[in-house]
């Protein structure tokens, strides 16, 4: 579990890198772009790749931090019993929804690696790759809550 923490906090603060590194290169294009009179075309596509990189990023963070969007209505009126059984169906579900992008997400990682970007002749492979390096991560934090509510409140038979 302490892991999984130095994880989060190592994807935090690289989510605040990209978040500051597209900033700057925002800032770049515009001076370049009103200022000169030569706009740049190379910031304007990596800032986009930066914003890729930190919504994924933003993703895994929810996920771990419980701040997804969420429907909590139903669970909150169910008794302590039914309220578990319906949050670790919520889990599967999230389960199977990173699973197909992680799968799906590296199928087309490998397919765009020979596909090079525009202004850059970047691999729109590291671009995509962003797909799949969070949805495995979500996996590991949805399992490590799954486990943790198991802990908690597995529910007693009667």
């Amino acid at each position: 579990m302490k892991l999984l923490e130095l994880l989060n906090r190592l994807i935090r603060d690289l989510s605040g890198i990209a978040l500051g590194f597209m900033t700057l290169l925002v800032l770049v294009q515009v001076f370049y772009r009103y200022v000169l009179n030569s706009p740049l075309s190379e910031t304007q596509e990596l800032s986009i790749y930066a914003m890729v990189y930190v919504v994924m990023l933003g993703c895994t963070i929810a996920v771990r931090n419980k701040t997804h969007i969420a429907v909590d209505l139903v669970g909150r009126m169910l008794p302590p019993r039914f309220a578990w059984g319906m949050r670790q169906f919520s889990y599967c579900i999230m389960l199977f929804f990173f699973g197909v992008l992680l799968t799906t997400g590296w199928k087309l990682t490998t397919r765009s690696m020979l596909q090079m970007s525009p202004s850059t002749g970047i691999p729109l492979g590291y671009v995509v790759f962003s797909i799949p390096l969070c949805a495995g991560i979500s996996i590991l934090y949805i399992l490590e809550q799954m486990f943790r509510d198991r802990v908690r409140q597995t529910p007693r038979s009667n």
